[in-house]
Order: C-alpha cells, then structure tokens, then sequence
C-alpha cells in the first residue's frame, strides 16, 4: 500500500469525538482556495456556488439512494439528511413514507415538504382513509412519490427551510425535496444495466405464547358424535385461555369436520403447540429489480432513455406488485443562442392483493395478534375451502357449525378478500433558454404532472363481515407555465444575479367511487350493481388555479460577502380576493477569505428570514350544498357538515435560521451546523359549532405553532491512499416543537381516536400529537399506586402520555474502501416519541401474548410492584395475588399506559458491499462491472417492546402513533449486478 497521506482530524463518532494525529506531508506555505465551493441546485432549478448561498441546503448523491436498491426514493433519505423524519413502514407493500421537515408546523393541515423533479412540482398524495390512519383497517396504497424511480436520480438536495424554499410559494411551507434526474453525457454511447434479486422475512412481531390453546377456561368440553365422546375446544372463541398442552391428552380439532377430508374426518389429534405457526403464515418476499439506461452526448446534443422494471411478490400471500417506468431526456444547443431541455417519464404501478392492516375485518394481523386460538396450526389452515366453494373455518359457531363466529381463516382472507389498484402516471418538462445577450438570457418552461388511479376491494360471500365491493377511480393533473428573465453578470469585485419570473399553474383532480349495500348476491361477480340494495355512487371534483410573479436578486463582493433577496406573489382561485406575498433575504459571508489560518480550508456563516403563507384547498370560502343519496326515489340536498368561512386567509410562517460551514484539515474534516426558529400563526382547522346552525364544525383561523431546532452535519475523512479510504458522516437533528396557543375557548383538539381506547390532540402549550389516555396514579415517592383489586388504580380521567414527535433523530454512516471493494454501513437512531399498541392491548386481553402465560402467571398469579393502602392514610408494598387472567385482561379498559411505548430504535438501516472487477480484465467492450451484496433494516434494537415503531404508521399525514393492528416489519437482503458499457 502506497504511503498514506495524514493529517489532523477531528471525527465524530456516534458520542465520542476522536482525534487522529499523524504526519501531513511538508508544504511550504498553503494558500486560500479560489476555486468554486460546489455547485448545488436551489429553488426553480438554479445552479448556485454553494458559497453564495445563505440557507441551510444539504445534497446527497444518487448512488447513495440507490446503493441499497430501496425502490421507494423518499425512504431512502432515512438516517442521510439532519433535519428530516422519514416514517416507513418495512411490511406493507409499497406503503407510505411519511416526511417531514424540521417539525411539525401546521395543526391540521399537510407538513410533508414539496416534492420537485426536474422542476416539476410533483403531486404527493396519499388515499389511505381515515379509518386506515389511526389503525382502524383499511389498504395502505402508499403515497404517490413512489412513482419516482431511484435509478434515474443524479441527486436530491434538500431545501430545509423557509429562505431555501420561499421562491416556491404556498406549497413549500415545510421546505421541498428537489431530485435531479440523470441526462445524456461522456461523449459516446454508454448502456448501464442492473439487474439485483433481494428477499423480504419477517423480522420483527410480538412473541407469542406457546403453552396454552384455545378457549375462555383451562377444561375441554365433550361432545358425542357417532356414539363416541371426543374432546372439544371452545371454537367459537377468539381467545387463549384454554387449556395447557399436554400430548397425553387428544381432542377434535377444527377441521376433523369435513368429510372430504378423510384423513382427518373425526381423527383425534394430541393437544400440543403447533409445528407451523404465525410466522409459517409468511412468505419469503422476492423482489426483483431490473434497469436498463442508454446515454448518448453527440456535440451539442444528449440523449438519454431508460427502463426499469421492478417485480415484487410479497410476504402476505397471494400479494404482488409490478412497477414499470420509462424515462427520455434530452439536452440540446439549438443554436448560439438557444438552449433545449426536455423529459418525459411514464410510469404504471400495478399492485394485486396488498394486505389490510390496523383493527379491519381483513386484517389478519389483528387474528395472530390480538384475537385467535394460539392452537391453530397454519398448515391445516391452508385448505381454507370445500369443494362447493365455501370456507373451511376455524373460528367455528360450534362443533356442528361451520359458520364464522368472528374471524376468516386467514387464507380465505388471502385469496378471496382480496384488493387491486393501478395507477398510470405521466409528467415531464419541456424548457427552452434564449440567450438575449451574454449576461441577459430567458428561461421558458412547461411542466406536467398527470395521473390516473384505481382501486377496489372485495368481500366474498362466506366471509365473516358481510359481502361486498368498492370501486374508486381518481384522476390529477397539474400544468404549470412559466417564464424567467435572467441577468447575471460579474463587474470588478462586484456580482449580480437575478431575474423575475412568472407562473401559472393549474391543477385538477377528480374522484368516482362506488360501493355495493346490502351484500352480494352473485358470488365471484365484483361490480357495483351485484348488490341487494342499490349501491352508494359518490362523485367529487375539485379545480384550483394560481398565478405568480416572483423575483430574486443576489449580490457579491469579492466571493466573500453575499446577499440574496426574493419575493414571490401568488394570486390563487382559493383566495381569490388577497394577493400574497413571500419575501426572503439571507446572506453568507466566506470567512475563510478574510482568515489566514493553515488548517482552515473553506467557512462561512449564514442566515437567512423567510416568510411564507400555505393557502388553503379549493371551497373553503363559500357554503354549499351537499348531494345526499335519494329517498323515495326523490333528491336530498344538505348543509355540509362543515361551515365555510369567507374571511379565511393562509396559514403563515416566519423562520429564522442561522449556519455555520466549515472544512478543515486539507479538506479532511467538515462541519454543517445550523440553529432556527419558525412559527406558524393563523391555523386554519374545523372546530365544533352549535348543530342548531345547521352545519357540525367552522373552518377558522386560529392557533400558534413553533418549532426550534439544531442540525449537524459532519462530515470526516479519517484515512486517505491510492488504495484505501475510511469516510465518515453523521447527520443530527433535534427539534423543539410547541403549539403555543390553539384558542381562546379550546385548549384541545382531537385528531383522531385509536380504536378502541386513547387518542391523539393537539393541546396548547405542549408538544404537538400528544397520546391522552388513563394512567397510572403514583404515591408522594413515586410508586404506582394498587387498588384492592390487585391491579394498578387508573387516573380518573383521561391524561398526557407522551407525544408522538421524537425528541431527536441521526444516522451515521461509514464508508471503506480498499482497492475495488468498497463496505458502507448506514446506522439510523430515532430518540424519543411514544405510540399507543392495540395489539398489546389485545393480545395481552385474549391471552396471545407471551407475558400472558410466563413465570407460570396463569396457575400462579402475580404480585404486581407497587404500593397498596395501609388503612391509615399511607402506603405499605403491595403483596396481593393478582390471578394472571385478572392481570392481563384489564390491560383493556383500566390503564392506558400499559399499552403506550416508546418510540426509541436503533437501527443497522443498510449495509453495501460491492466489488468492481479490474479493467484489465473486462477487455474494451465492458467498461465496468460491479457486484453488489446488500442488505436492508438488517437489526433493530432499544425497542421498548416487540415491534418496530414505525410499522405503527399506516399513513403520511398528521395521524401517527396509534398501531392498531400491523404486520411484522422485515429485513432484506440481495444481491445486484450493473454493466457498464
């Protein structure tokens, strides 16, 4: 190995920071760099020097999102951007990333950034119910950024804050994602090909008991059949707090009934835990991922297409998914003058089957893990149905009927019950530059984003819930027309670049949906007229237009001192009489042209001010009437349930925030650190009214909602060679949020309700998404308090139990490389935040969970810890017997707490190790290959129970920390191969 080239470092790792000392090779002097600082695209796809700008922007690589081969490119940003929150869940097929930016800061209305793709602002929407999001049941379809293809990403940078984003507008309230995609380059034709297989296991899920069955006692009943006596379990019961195993004893299970079954018509089995359990449920998800990309730069011009494919089939049975996405650019000088460059992207998503989650009829989560025999073994499970079509259950009403008392054989629920949806998506831009003269230019873009989508869904006649079929077809579309006049130009030590610009955008969406009433009559005929009742047909549209004129000026001197100043105006049909305005100022000053220090290679300071105003969605002004179904065959009109307000104005936003950049060390060490403050006044959400108005609630302005916080980047390069390097980056973030005052009558307001128990507010003076519920009550020294029942006393009425904001998040990544291998690992640490589990609840009422039935709690009981009365106004130590049935059953109804965990982790969230073959050994007609091993949320760890957190999300919006019935999460592993030629 060549001599290595050290210098002094500072690394951070993790909690501890280490200084590497070693010999620097002798210079006589070391002069102040001139060259540029980096390049780094900023709002409406301006290239800035990263010098010059004075708000926090922090950029990663495409390979980066793309090492691992996630196929979603939002939550590929986990754990690499300080300063943002992604929520994934890992079981879901294809599900929703929530993302936030810097906090939460509006109290109803959406705090995910604006998305933008090549200029294009790109629609994010997400079609999970209600219901879906607080873990009531329901089909996570995902969020419609899941359209964007990770292989064709240059890069992403990420414009945190208010003076990053305010040339943006409304939409970029809580900051944007901007992703450029990849163009024509190299001078000749080069063909990159990846093709990669990864597989999907479950990882983590709650433990179950394995030392009891079925039932709602500890003795079987008998029934005689055909003059013989056999034992019977209590089949109807969706509980197990049966008997315990023993192999000596035989007993009829749920499937010795069918007579074309004969191998097991009337066969006692013995009464033990069964060999094929939950997890045997579960396949082994294979993903495969396909790309293929052709690139040509002639003299003038570059082309670009590109193909990928990738084909997933799920753990959930019968469950697949298929993505298809085309991409063509192209870059061309038409002339000296003017500039082309124009993309198009088609992408169809295709999903069969995705399974339902939180506490629905069709949530087989909620079977394993809150209700069910723990008895069933799932290999019997899997002849689900009779020859005649009906469904072979296990929940039976009785030992002589078949009907389903509360729950599906899960396979029925696999292969009858299931869902489809597609989605067909197109967007591209189109932009052409004129250069009027050498420092005078104009920019004119066209940009569209349109896409339709289907989903339904089906309960098949024998199901437990009644039969039925929902059908709905969405259509969006947005086109935005823009045009930009530039002037930038370089005068001494003096340089100016601005323009002013203007936009119109227009944006549509539209929805039909249906749904059968009364059940289905033909079986195996999905349409909206097989019901026995007319069907329920809804129909929306909604229309919004917005005009902007925006502009900029940024000044230098000597590329030392900076200043930007912009203002953008919309005019927008959702406020049709208020103009409003965004106006930012920041500035940067590179101190490490004014300081002479040997060791500093590059600082500056930064700050900037924004002020930003998020309009509302179209109608919210004027009343209208609602369209109810029709009684007697005559039309029902009615007030909507919520009031409009014609004084409504926008959400609006002020943010503060101040940066330090540094690096050091002969570029071997980096700092990015950045403080800010926002608040966001003038919140627009529905509050309750008088119904005697005739409508339920009012959409007003009120509330205040702030957010302060930190972000550190570090950057470390803690040895460098020909042959080896060692690259470390860490990524911080911790964010104080508050909502500081909601309204003069209301100091609380709900979002949503679990279930069954607790919900999630919004409460003046705390942090935002607080989990209310009972709790436990404690004496003056802190111990829980124990009524005579033997059980923990509740509070009286409903308290704060945590929020379900994190107090910080961070990754830390480590990348190695020696000769032609290279090892990254990327470890992603969420602190804080709390949820509320329904499963736990549940499986811990109906005897599934493990704690039900260890330390011999059921024969035995427990003495809780804790403090009981002592007669004379004080407290002695508990040493009442609590009866493990007792104990485990009132973690329903009694203390909510019992059932609110902390949303801490530790993640290993991927690990890459690649190899690219020399090129000796390729010969000419392959430049490059290179494999790739890869794996993805490999280890979870810190968890304060049995699931992961984040597969307590089931949506992107505000709703979050209430798991109300989840699939396991899973952990991936692959492999991938890529061509270059």
């Amino acid at each position: 190995m060549k001599k290595l080239t050290m210098s002094l470092l500072v690394v951070v790792l993790s909690s501890s920071v280490a200084i590497v000392n070693a010999q620097q090779k002798k210079k006589d002097t070391i002069t102040q760099t001139k060259e540029i600082e980096g390049v780094v695209v900023t709002a409406l796809g301006i290239k800035r020097e990263q010098k010059a700008i004075g708000y926090a922007a922090q950029e990663i690589k495409g390979d980066i999102i793309t090492a691992a081969r996630g196929t979603n490119a939002i939550s590929s940003l986990s754990g690499n951007i300080a300063g943002i929150q992604v929520t994934s869940s890992s079981a879901s097929m294809g599900g929703s990333a929530r993302i936030t930016l810097r906090g939460v800061s509006s109290i109803t209305g959406d705090n995910r950034p604006l998305i933008i793709v090549d200029g294009i602002p790109f629609n994010n929407s997400n079609f999970n119910t209600g219901d879906t999001a607080r873990g009531a049941g329901g089909v996570d379809y995902g969020d419609t950024s899941a359209d964007i293809n990770p292989d064709d990403i240059e890069s992403v940078v990420v414009l945190k804050g208010g003076p990053a984003a305010a040339l943006y507008g409304a939409r970029a309230i809580n900051g944007a994602i901007v992703y450029t995609t990849k163009r024509g380059k190299g001078g000749r034709t080069q063909i990159t090909l990846n093709s990669g297989i990864s597989i999907d296991e479950v990882y983590k899920m709650p433990n179950l008991q394995r030392l009891y069955g079925q039932g709602s006692q500890s003795t079987f009943d008998t029934a005689t059949i055909n003059g013989q006596v056999y034992n019977i379990p209590e089949y109807s019961v969706d509980e197990s707090w049966g008997p315990k195993y023993d192999p000596n004893i035989t007993y009829l299970p749920w499937y010795a009934f069918d007579p074309e079954f004969s191998a097991d018509y009337l066969k006692p089995v013995p009464w033990v835990a069964p060999e094929h359990d939950v997890k045997s449920f579960f396949n082994k998800g294979v993903t495969y991922n396909n790309n293929i990309s052709i690139s040509r730069s002639f003299e003038k011009t570059g082309v670009r297409f590109s193909y990928s494919n990738i084909r997933t089939e799920g753990i959930f049975p019968n469950s697949k998914l298929n993505k298809n996405t085309l991409n063509i650019s192209i870059s061309s000088q038409l002339s000296d003058k003017l500039k082309l460059d124009a993309g198009l992207t088609y992408n169809l998503t295709d999903a069969f089957n995705r399974p339902e989650q939180g506490y629905g009829d069709n949530a087989v989560a909620q079977k394993f893990f809150q209700w069910g025999a723990r008895s069933l073994d799932f290999a019997k499970l899997k002849d689900y149905k009779l020859a005649d079509g009906t469904q072979r259950v296990w929940n039976r009403t009785a030992w002589n009927d078949p009907t389903a008392k509360y729950s599906d054989n899960p396979y029925w629920t696999a292969f009858e019950n299931y869902t489809t949806d597609k989605r067909q998506r197109i967007y591209g831009n189109a932009s052409l530059t004129y250069n009027i003269t050498k420092n005078f230019y104009a920019v004119g873009n066209l940009l569209g984003d349109v896409y339709s989508f289907t989903n339904d869904t089906r309960v098949a006649i024998g199901s437990q819930a009644q039969s039925g079929y929902t059908l709905a077809k969405r259509n969006f579309s947005e086109y935005n027309y823009e045009l930009r006049l530039h002037f930038d130009k370089k005068i001494g030590n003096f340089s100016i670049n601005s323009f002013v610009g203007t936009n119109m955008r227009q944006a549509k969406s539209d929805l039909l949906a249906g749904q059968t009433n009364g059940g289905l009559m033909v079986p195996k005929w999905y349409n909206l007229n097989n019901g026995f009742s007319s069907p329920t047909v809804t129909q929306t549209s909604s229309y919004k237009r917005v005009y902007s004129l925006y502009e900029s000026v940024s000044l230098g001197y000597k590329d030392t001192f900076f200043i930007d100043v912009t203002n953008r105006t919309d005019w927008s049909s959702a406020i049709p009489d208020a103009p409003y305005n965004y106006p930012s100022i920041s500035g940067s000053i590179v101190f490490s042209n004014l300081v002479k220090a040997s060791w500093l290679n590059f600082g500056k300071i930064r700050g900037g001010w924004a002020n930003i105003s998020s309009d509302p969605d179209p109608y919210q002004l004027v009343n209208v009437y609602d369209v109810r179904i029709p009684f007697l065959n005559n039309p029902r009109f009615s007030n909507t349930d919520l009031a409009r307000n014609p004084l409504l104005v926008s959400e609006n936003k002020k943010t503060v925030e101040i940066g330090l950049e540094t690096r050091m060390f002969n570029n071997r060490f980096g700092v990015d650190l950045t403080l800010y403050d926002s608040k966001t006044t003038d919140q627009s959400i529905s509050l309750p009214i008088d119904p005697g108005t005739g409508n339920v609630t009012k959409q007003v302005n009120v509330g205040e909602m702030r957010n302060k916080g930190i972000e550190v980047v570090l950057n470390g390069k803690i040895l460098k060679s020909d042959d080896f390097s060692w690259d470390v980056n860490l990524n911080f973030a911790k964010n104080n949020n508050e909502l500081v005052s909601l309204t003069s009558d209301s100091k609380t307001l709900l979002l949503a309700n679990a279930p069954f128990r607790v919900g999630v507010y919004a409460v003046e003076g705390m942090r935002y998404g607080q989990i209310y519920g009972t709790d436990y009550t404690y004496d003056s020294n802190g111990n829980k308090i124990i009524g005579a029942n033997g059980y923990y006393k509740p509070t009286n009425t409903p308290v704060y139990l945590g929020s379900y904001l994190p107090d910080y998040n961070g990754g830390l990544r480590n990348t190695i490389r020696y000769k032609n291998f290279t090892l990254s690992a990327l470890i992603d640490r969420q602190k804080g935040g709390k949820y509320f589990s329904t499963s736990h609840m549940w499986g811990m009422y109906s005897g599934m969970l493990d704690k039900t039935a260890e330390n011999g709690i059921r024969e035995n009981g427990i003495t809780l810890p804790g403090v009981i009365s002592d007669g004379n106004g004080g407290y002695k130590p508990n040493d009442i017997v609590l009866g493990g049935y007792d104990y485990a059953t009132s973690h329903y109804n009694v203390v909510d707490a019992a059932n609110v965990f902390d949303a801490s982790y530790w993640k290993l969230r991927e690990v890459t190790l690649s190899y690219t073959l020399p090129k000796k050994l390729l010969g000419n007609a392959i430049s490059d290959i290179t494999f790739t091993a890869f794996a993805r949320n490999i280890l979870t760890w810190g968890l304060a129970w049995d699931i992961d957190p984040e597969t307590a999300s089931y949506a992107s919006g505000n709703v979050q920390g209430l798991e109300g019935g989840s699939l396991p999460s899973t952990r991936t592993y692959g492999i991938n191969v890529q061509f270059k030629f």
